[in-house]
């Protein structure tokens, strides 16, 4: 294609003052690039005046003007073609583009140099181009019109057939070229021209002559330069590529397209190399060619020290953003430096154009708090709520002027000083305040921002000649709000990936941190300028975890989930098809307020249909099936009861059935086996294991012995030989070296504290602390700089428990959320160097314990947690002549009375719900909390809201687990779980594992090459060994605690031992009448009441299906997400949340899975099938499970057994409580059993295993014991009239069950279940037990202590605690 443009030109004196450009098209299939070519206007006349038959495609304008270029500039490149103008330093232009048709002007007299039989333009290739030209004219519209009737084409012709770029080039281009150079040999355009079109053709030599010849005429033409660089490249000599593109950078430091070659070229060699420190290095190279640039475009405050045309500066802005990115490639110590010039990035578009007054000298932070204080305004606007404390900073009404024309909002701001700064700090109570804008408002930042330019950013404006501000060309604009959007997000990012950390913002004097509340206000900003699917689906995501709310112009509220929604919604409206923005809606459905699944299984139906393998929409999809029991099309996995797409029921068999349940089996397995594929590189590793050694020699606090050594270095060893196989040989190389700090650091935690205090486990009075001398002693390894952050499966570690996933997965899923917790604690910027200073020995023995927990208030039924009841009275109960307790909530207050409540019992409870990492630990540390001297105990595991993040931080020796998250935590960083052995075996835990292998003969060890990659005797969770789950040791407690409330009788303890048993079940046998009448008041009397209290969701349990069962628990009742006995099997654990199973098979205790194994939920239907006068309660938890439920039961056994299952909606606590007396019977799930509710209902006399006295009554084997007992308790019921004294007649039960019920009820307060004091009592035990071992140094295997002490630590690992008060439970008859 031709473009003609007419241009003034002076470089021809002897003709008339005007040239031509002609505009080639280098036609790459690949890459078409488009370059200018200057031609003396006479000769192109002459060219067109001869055109004959070749058809040219011809169009006119005006010429480009250098400070306006026609074309956007494009994306770096490893290396432009070789320039063809001047111009290219503004731009090339990605493609053809049709210019508007302008007339050319009157044809001058024809040089006669140029004519006659022989002139240089006699030749066909002359005639054919002229004819075309020609055609052209005569079919333009002129004055009149195109004559009628006439043929001005021979009928005969016909047009010449495509012909390749490599012979349009070759036969047309450069002939004309050639006789070019003849007239003028010394024209550096046509040699510019003439050099690129060799290098088209691949004549290389001949380029770099020409390019050459242009040097000779002009030693500076840097576009010459440029060319001979970009064909040394293509020659293979890199190095001279670089030094000539470097050279005209030297000389032209804005020539974009140099500098785009030089980083294009060095990139692409750090990409293709594998040695780590030449990728650095080539990546240093880089960073200092942009500083270069940088240097001597901007000073040191980014104010411009040259003129740059508006379509230069997203060019210069591109750089400085490089710069930052290449600051944040080379390692988290220079994260500091690129969030400084990603911020100095902005600030080159947000100043105006030269001349710039020093009021206008605009900062990033002037921009985020202008963002902030016009979010508030817009609020108050719309007559809500915005931020009192500003309102006295501007004057008048300068609210109502926000937006117009003549108000600079920035100038503004930024002549406020500190004073808007500190209002909005006041406001937020140290951060930012979170405007909670809808996306309407946030469009209209721009423009209340850049009021005089209309919302465009002021650099790429100019000013005219009254000063006032001139929009830029539409191509510049969308270039740079592009440009400028995307570094926005990427501060988002990176400020998401360390807002734990606290950092300090650029340029505000350590005042403005980073908080969820800027993160916000940069996606705000993003989203204005370049609304993008992408971004309204990360904004969501962070609006999503905000508690703060405000009401709408409507009434509503708004809040951070709601606005979520508005904002997913929104970016559904750009992309309906965005698999992101289906998914995290849905999930935002599914986890709202009490949860709404049945409105998310439509976003992720919508996402799996538009990608089927995104590992977060089928993960989302089967939880929340699986939430309302809606089972059509889960399939099944091998061994296991299975549902087709119909309903039926699909029996157990060796095989899989595909569905969605193994859709996600799958998905995780793939997931897993990608976590294998980082590799920080063989020189990191070298570099790794030398750190690793001097770390074990300071924590063993000698010099590590021959044998020592050798074994580590055979584990780096088979790291780096692992090669690719790494998935197969389950190599986790970045794993390993995250798990090795965890590991070590509490072990140099205790050889500091040895050496500072000695082994004591107290002292009389406070000693002084050792923190100033062994600082430079005990660093910790550091991670390599290539290590990248570990993956994480899509499976949450919390629902782990409800899949049918094997052991191995179930440990691997919650150990790669570790690794990732770890890792982001330790590339937070401020994280001390060495490991934190241990504790001084407590004085007087008396224990610091800390707690810290989510679950102060909060709960899934809207008015208190579950943990709030469980733990209420044990922080109270401690005994404060050995402990000091401290609570850290993490969530912040929800009003209701549990939080005061449980605040009262302690001396310090502590709200973190809006504090740092960082904070949080400098608290820990300035204020000697003992928490950080001995154990912190953790109360949320994985569960929402839980802050692992301080656990993987270490600021205290001992951690462990407790109460909230009934799984392994697969971390390091946790020492302990405090559970029992019927929940969590011993054999299940690591350490007891690796006792075991221990006693294997050695012939039977493994091959050299395959060192296990155990730390000590702690076994590596990658392992395929399915014998194990716990990666924590075990504290265990002789009995469950549970809390319980005496509203119900309204006795105290005491008084209530002074009532006669007969007289106190009389009255429970009345309760429990009446309340049977108000629930279900058409139910006759003999009709039993069988209940389960579950969330009517259908979770397999977290184990492989050739598990068998050693006993079950057949009565009893559990609530979501709450664990108190488990399943186990086959010497493996098999744990669940207590929800409703309807599928997995339960198995005897002498076999295997039987193809004849059944559901719980097909038990509960066959009981009640061979129950007939009798019902299953259950809870409307979610509602929409209902209809679910109630239709299986109809496939599976028939309209009369599904119309006895009857619902009731969620209660409040106490009523709760008292109403579930009315139950005959709890049948509880085998492999999700009952926790906070199991101890509610047994408080009111309803039966269940463990911790009773009762057990061996209630305890069965096989899922045909289990409905065997059922069924024979529920036929041992009978009811005889009781006359009361007023007339009225009481049907009093008899029987094996009813007395099973009278004897609960009436040992209620001398069962161990329910004596909290008794509870608290047995885990101080533990506690000061595991205090002991900490600083003697036996709870380390393999430890020098260890091998020398005899006491029970060297036979196991775990504690175990005695109770030695006994149990008096009184049998009545």
């Amino acid at each position: 294609m031709v473009l003609l443009y007419s241009h003034a030109h002076s470089s021809a004196p002897s003709y008339p003052a005007l040239a031509g450009y002609i505009l080639i098209r280098l036609s790459w299939p690949s890459s078409p690039r488009l370059r200018y070519a200057p031609l003396p206007y006479p000769l192109l006349l002459i060219l067109l005046n001869h055109l004959r038959s070749f058809h040219v495609s011809v169009h006119f304008g005006s010429a480009p003007d250098p400070a306006q270029p026609a074309f956007p500039a494009p994306a770096p490149s490893p290396a432009m073609p070789p320039s063809t103008s001047m111009r290219a330093r503004h731009g090339h232009p990605p493609g053809p583009i049709s210019l508007p048709p302008l007339a050319p002007p009157p044809l001058p007299p024809i040089p006669p140099a140029a004519v006659g039989p022989h002139s240089l333009f006699s030749t066909s290739l002359a005639r054919d181009a002229m004819m075309a030209y020609a055609y052209y004219l005569y079919d333009s519209p002129g004055p009149g019109r195109t004559p009628l009737g006439l043929t001005p084409v021979p009928i005969v012709h016909s047009p010449p057939e495509d012909e390749s770029p490599d012979i349009i080039y070759r036969n047309r281009l450069l002939p004309l070229l050639l006789a070019l150079r003849e007239i003028h040999p010394n024209h550096i355009p046509i040699l510019l021209l003439l050099a690129c079109t060799y290098y088209a053709l691949g004549d290389l030599e001949t380029s770099l002559a020409i390019s050459y010849q242009i040097l000779a005429i002009n030693a500076n033409y840097v576009e010459a330069m440029s060319n001979i660089g970009t064909t040394m490249k293509a020659l293979g000599r890199i190095d001279k590529a670089y030094e000539w593109w470097w050279k005209a950078l030297k000389i032209r430091p804005t020539y974009w397209d140099a500098l785009d070659n030089v980083l294009g070229m060095t990139f692409t060699l750090a990409h293709d190399t594998p040695d780590d420190a030449r990728r650095v290095a080539y990546y240093r190279q880089a960073l200092a060619v942009c500083q270069y640039v940088q240097q001597r475009v901007l000073d040191a405050n980014g104010r411009l020290l040259i003129t740059l045309q508006p379509n230069e500066i997203p060019r210069l802005q591109r750089t400085v953003f490089t710069s930052g990115t290449l600051y944040a490639t080379l390692g988290p110590d220079n994260l500091e430096h690129a969030i400084l010039e990603y911020t100095r990035a902005i600030e080159v578009v947000i100043r105006p154009p030269m001349p710039l007054a020093e009021g206008e000298q605009y900062t990033f932070r002037d921009m985020l708090l202008a963002a902030c204080a016009a979010g508030h305004i817009m609020c108050t606007d719309s007559n809500q709520s915005g931020v009192p404390e500003i309102s006295g900073i501007f004057q008048g009404d300068f609210t109502a002027r926000l937006g117009d024309p003549t108000v600079d909002f920035l100038y503004v701001v930024r002549a406020s000083g500190e004073q808007l700064l500190h209002a909005l700090l006041h406001a937020g109570g140290g951060v930012l305040p979170t405007p909670l804008l809808l996306p309407e408002q946030v469009s209209r930042l721009p423009e209340l921002l850049f009021s005089r330019s209309n919302g465009a950013f002021p650099a790429v404006c100019t000013r005219g000649s009254t000063c006032e501000v001139k929009r830029p060309a539409d191509n510049v604009r969308k270039q740079t709000n592009g440009m400028t959007s995307t570094i926005l997000l990427t501060l988002a990012k990176r400020f998401q990936d360390n807002v734990l950390g606290g950092m300090a913002l650029p340029g505000t004097n350590g005042t403005l941190r980073i908080s969820t509340s800027v993160i916000i206000l940069l996606y705000y900003l993003a989203l204005a300028w370049t609304p993008a699917p992408s971004t309204y689906n990360n904004l969501g995501i962070v609006l999503s975890g905000i508690t703060d709310g405000r009401m709408g112009a409507d009434g509503e509220l708004l809040n951070g989930l709601h606005l979520a929604r508005t904002y997913y919604t929104a970016g559904l409206q750009m992309d309906p098809k965005h698999p992101h923005l289906l998914t995290n809606l849905g999930s935002l459905l599914k986890d709202q307020d009490v949860g709404r699944p049945w409105d998310a299984v439509e976003y992720y139906k919508r996402a799996t249909r538009v990608n089927p393998n995104l590992p977060e929409a089928v993960c989302g999809l089967v939880n929340s099936l699986s939430s309302i029991c809606d089972w059509r099309g889960r399939g099944a996995v091998a061994y296991e009861v299975g549902v087709d797409d119909a309903g039926f029921i699909i029996s157990p068999g060796p095989h899989p059935q595909t569905g969605w349940i193994t859709n996600m089996v799958n998905v995780t397995d793939t997931q897993i086996a990608q976590g294998y594929m980082a590799s920080v590189g063989a020189p990191a590793l070298q570099t790794a294991l030398h750190e690793c050694l001097r770390a074990l020699a300071t924590a063993y606090g000698r010099q590590l012995t021959a044998t020592e050594v050798a074994r580590w270095q055979a584990r780096f060893e088979r790291l780096a030989r692992s090669g690719q196989d790494r998935a197969e040989r389950r190599i986790n190389e970045a794993g390993f070296l995250i798990r090795f700090i965890d590991w070590v650091q509490p072990r140099m935690q205790r050889q500091w504290y040895v050496r500072a205090y000695g082994k004591t486990l107290e002292v009389d009075k406070a000693v002084a602390t050792s923190e100033a001398n062994f600082h430079g002693i005990f660093l910790k390894p550091t991670l390599p700089k290539t290590l990248q952050p570990p993956p994480v499966p899509s499976v949450l570690p919390f629902h782990t428990f409800t899949y049918p996933l094997t052991p191995r997965v179930t440990r691997l899923i919650p150990h790669r959320s570790a690794l990732r917790i770890s890792y982001s604690a330790f590339a937070q910027p401020w994280l001390p160097k060495h490991v934190y200073r241990p504790p001084r020995p407590p004085i007087g023995g008396k224990i610091n314990l800390g707690y810290i927990s989510n679950d102060v208030n909060r709960d899934c039924l809207r008015s208190n947690h579950p943990l709030s009841h469980l733990m209420q009275s044990v922080f109270g109960m401690h005994d404060r002549n050995r402990f000091n307790v401290y609570l850290y909530t993490t969530s912040p207050w929800d009003g209701t009375a549990y939080r005061p409540r449980i605040a009262s019992t302690v001396e310090n409870c502590v709200d973190v719900s809006s504090w740092s990492l960082n904070t949080i630990i400098d608290h820990i540390m300035q204020h000697e909390i003992h928490i950080r001297e001995l154990e912190v105990i953790n109360l949320g595991g994985y569960t929402k809201g839980a802050r692992n993040d301080v656990f993987a931080a270490r600021p205290c020796p001992i951690q462990m687990q407790l109460m909230g998250y009934a799984g392994t935590l697969g971390a390091g960083w946790c020492d302990y779980l405090v559970c029992d052995p019927i929940a969590c075996p011993l054999d299940t835990s690591a350490t007891e594992r690796w006792r075991a292998q221990t006693a294997v003969p050695t012939g039977s060890g493994r091959p050299e090459d395959e060192v296990p990659l155990d730390m000590d005797a702690d076994i590596d969770p990658e392992t395929d060994s399915d014998e194990w789950v716990y990666c924590e040791k075990f504290m265990y407690m002789p009995v469950h605690h549970k809390q319980s409330f005496r509203g119900d009788e309204n006795l105290t303890v005491e008084e209530r031992a002074q009532v006669a048993a007969d007289t106190l079940w009389l009255d429970e046998e009345r309760r429990r009448a009446d309340t049977r009448k108000q629930l279900f008041p058409d139910l006759p009397q003999d009709v039993i009441i069988f209940a389960n209290f579950n969330q009517v969701s259908p979770t397999p349990i977290a184990c492989c299906c050739t598990h068998k069962v050693t006993h079950a628990h057949i009565i009893g009742s559990g609530q979501l997400y709450k664990n108190a006995d488990v399943l186990i099997s086959d010497s493996r654990l098999c744990t669940s949340p207590s929800q409703i199973d309807p599928v997995r098979a339960l198995t005897s205790a002498s076999s295997l899975p039987r193809p004849g194994g059944v559901g719980i939920f097909l038990v509960w239907l066959r009981i009640l099938r061979k129950v007939p006068r009798s019902i299953l309660w259950l809870l409307r938890f979610p509602g929409a499970g209902e209809e679910h439920l109630l239709r299986t039961a109809k496939m599976w056994a028939g309209d009369e057994v599904a119309a006895r299952i009857r619902f009731t909606d969620v209660a409040k606590k106490d009523w709760h409580i008292f109403r579930a007396r009315v139950a005959d019977l709890f049948l509880d799930t085998a492999e999700c059993n009952a926790h906070t509710i199991a101890a509610d209902v047994l408080w009111t006399a309803a039966s269940m295993v463990n911790a009773t006295g009762f057990g061996d009554q209630m305890t069965v084997h096989s899922a045909e014991e289990y409905e065997n007992r059922a069924v024979e308790l529920a036929k041992s019921v009978r009811y005889v009239p009781h006359h009361e004294p007023s007339g009225a007649v009481l049907p009093r039960g008899e029987g094996e069950l009813l007395s099973l019920r009278r004897n609960i009820y009436l040992n209620r307060d001398q069962m161990p279940l329910f004596d909290t004091e008794r509870w608290t009592r047995n885990l101080e035990k533990g506690l000061l037990e595991a205090w002991r071992r900490w600083v003697e140094g036996t709870m380390y295997e393999l430890s020098d202590e260890w091998k020398a002490c005899e006491g029970d630590e060297k036979k196991s690992g775990c504690i175990w605690i005695r109770d030695d008060e006994p149990v008096e439970v009184t049998q009545v008859a």
